[in-house]
């Protein structure tokens, strides 16, 4: 598949530049940097979205979760919920503030400089070790596709979505994102049309996939523990709201009517990318799951098995997209925090220091460049419990933000300091969890460790805001309810 490979590989990551050099000729100040002049619409909003969260090991592990343990359908109620939860408590207001990043709500509604510095703390923290497993999961892909070794591909995919987002900021961002989401759904489109001669529609395959795994269509699937089922939809719901690379795409919207009118529509768009995932995942347990030797594997098995040589690599291209489309939101992310949260508004601001705003465009950019190089060596030779706290990361983010975005958007009364020890607490609290659980502590994996720094966090912003005085400004109140 090399030579198919590397000319649709080639064609794609040249458009990436080449969208990023265009781009580039726009970033004039933050605004036009970090939510690219707030000047997208509803559709392309959505689409950029579903993109920047919709990532290659959701694909690849996806199908290969699904093969192995069943359909689950009832899981879509997981992203469907956590998208209701953005557009009842969140899209509106956030958009509203006006700011850049998730830190810049904590530092503006509680009037914290620590929370804004610990929450960005938290998602350069988070972002990059998932940046880790993203760099890496597109390697693997590239490596596939072009017959390079794995160092080279990681070096090459990565140095294209590092220049194009530190070149043309969140306007690369979202319109590389577009190009990404044409190709991974242009990829699913071409699957499921083979793949559906191959096994007929969702009833024949429904059909099979029973013959040789009873149980798998069940709303349980095969072998989840109760706790375990529960734990998987408790996750995907706190996840799916607090993703970083999702709901700060909604600072970009014209105005917070299209805010909150792009979330339906995302809603829609990422059910219909993960519907095709329970499909795949029945087709690669029908046709090749006994040439699988990890479930990760299965996905690309199935391609391989069921299209030729350009249909393979058209396919392995979508998710290479897939898995770009995340790490450039991320990294993104991650450049908005130490400029904007951190050097700006906790150090230099307070200090009474001034600054241009190409000043902080070009720290901005230093810094995507700097925490690319980290995910790189990170994704070359990174351990292997780096790797299993890249699944962890978005659930401490979730235990960390949750509450405090939810309440901190609904509720007058919410105290700063309970805040403080919402956010603190359940992200440390998740992270340590995470770590026992890695090592196999028998108690610590009983459930996912988002559960108790999910439960933490909300107990202690609820109990201690009724307890302690709120200790935030009248006119910081006004400015959200």
């Amino acid at each position: 598949m090399a030579s198919p490979g590397i000319l649709i590989l080639g064609a794609y990551l040249a458009l990436m530049l080449l969208i990023g050099i265009i781009t580039s000729r726009y970033q004039k100040t933050t605004d036009d940097f970090w939510v690219a002049g707030r000047r997208f619409g509803p559709v392309v909003l959505a689409v950029a979205i579903v993109a920047s969260i919709a990532h290659g090991g959701t694909m690849l592990s996806g199908v290969g979760f699904t093969a192995l343990l069943g359909a689950i359908t009832v899981n879509n109620l997981s992203f469907a919920l956590g998208f209701l939860i953005v557009v009842v408590f969140l899209a509106r207001k956030l958009r509203a503030l006006g700011g850049y990043t998730l830190p810049d709500y904590l530092g503006e509604r509680f009037d914290s400089r620590f929370l804004r510095g610990f929450g960005a703390l938290v998602v350069i923290i988070s972002a990059t070790v998932y940046l880790i497993g993203q760099t890496r999961a597109m390697g693997f892909i590239i490596q596939g596709m072009t017959g390079l070794t794995l160092e080279q591909s990681i070096l090459l995919g990565a140095t294209i979505f590092i220049l194009y987002v530190a070149l043309g900021g969140l306007l690369a961002v979202v319109w590389t994102n577009i190009a990404q989401f044409i190709m991974m759904y242009a990829g699913l489109a071409l699957l499921y049309i083979t793949l559906y001669g191959k096994i007929g529609g969702w009833a024949a395959m429904a059909t099979k996939v029973e013959q040789v795994a009873p149980g798998w269509t069940s709303i349980t699937g095969v072998g989840w523990a109760p706790m375990a089922l529960i734990s998987w939809y408790v996750v995907w719901i706190v996840a799916y709201f607090t993703r970083v690379e999702f709901v700060t795409k909604l600072y970009a919207a014209r105005d917070p009517k299209v805010a909150r009118y792009t979330i339906p529509i995302a809603c829609a768009l990422i059910l219909l990318f993960f519907t095709p995932i329970i499909y795949f995942g029945g087709a690669a347990r029908i046709l090749v799951w006994s040439q699988v030797t990890s479930p990760d594997k299965a996905f690309p098995i199935l391609i391989n098995s069921a299209l030729g040589p350009m249909g393979a690599a058209f396919a392995f291209a979508g998710l290479a997209a897939a898995a770009m489309s995340t790490t450039d939101s991320l990294l993104h992310q991650s450049g908005a925090g130490i400029a904007h949260d951190i050097i700006r508004k906790c150090l230099f601001e307070p200090n009474k220091v001034k600054k241009s705003e190409e000043f902080y465009v070009r720290v901005s950019r230093v810094t995507i460049l700097g925490v690319g190089i980290i995910a790189v060596i990170g994704a070359l030779y990174t351990s292997e419990i780096i790797l299993k706290l890249v699944s962890y990361a978005v659930a401490m983010l979730g235990a960390s933000f949750g509450p405090a975005m939810v309440f901190g958007l609904s509720w007058k009364r919410v105290s700063k300091i309970a805040t403080g020890v919402s956010v603190v607490g359940g992200f440390v609290i998740t992270a340590i969890w995470s770590i026992m659980t890695i090592y196999g502590v028998t108690w610590a994996k009983i459930v996912h460790p988002v559960i108790p720094g999910i439960i933490f966090s909300t107990i202690a912003i609820v109990v201690l805001s009724l307890i302690l005085p709120t200790n935030i400004s009248e006119k910081t109140l006004n400015r959200f309810f």
